[in-house]
């Protein structure tokens, strides 16, 4: 199987060794695309392991485990890196996840911060861009057309502008 993660490489082979904590990651990029991978399979219990102690006070790990399950991932863009190598302390990751949530087109665009300390590398905050909808809605319109004197749509009896229209 290719890891969802976009490597093109197999998932064993991939980010299966970061999330199963038998290899550390080597890169603050490495462990975003693990991170990322281990949404697509909901393992939140690997997010919160993999996010510094200081980044973890606001998770709601029940909204991320039904985030994870309701969404039908697509993809991962990585849009840039900034530092985050194997001799770094710090790194940021700008990246785009791609799913559907309820039929709808979705992505997630955020710049991740991640440092490396003795534990390895671990996600410490981000910046979220943008997460929702990837086109914009358009509105529903009511193409109903009701004349003042026509009869009110709600069965009254009653002409509109007497009933609803006042």
């Amino acid at each position: 199987m290719t890891c969802p993660c976009g490597s093109q490489r197999p998932l064993e082979s991939c980010c299966a060794p970061i999330i199963a904590g038998t290899q550390s990651a080597p890169t603050a990029e490495a462990l975003m695309r693990a991170r990322y991978t281990a949404y697509t399979q909901h393992n939140i219990d690997f997010i919160m392991q993999s996010t510094h102690p200081d980044g973890q006070g606001d998770s709601d790990i029940d909204a991320m485990k039904a985030w994870a399950e309701a969404a039908d991932w697509q993809g991962l863009e990585v849009l840039q890196v900034e530092a985050g190598g194997e001799t770094d302390r710090k790194g940021l990751v700008e990246f785009v996840a791609h799913y559907t949530l309820g039929g709808v087109k979705q992505h997630h665009h955020e710049v991740s911060g991640f440092i490396r300390g003795d534990n390895g590398w671990q996600f410490r905050d981000g910046k979220v861009l943008h997460s929702g909808p990837s086109e914009k809605l358009k509105p529903v319109v009511n193409d109903l057309k009701i004349g003042r004197n026509d009869p009110c749509h709600c069965g009254s009896g009653k002409k509109f502008k007497k009933c609803h229209g006042a």
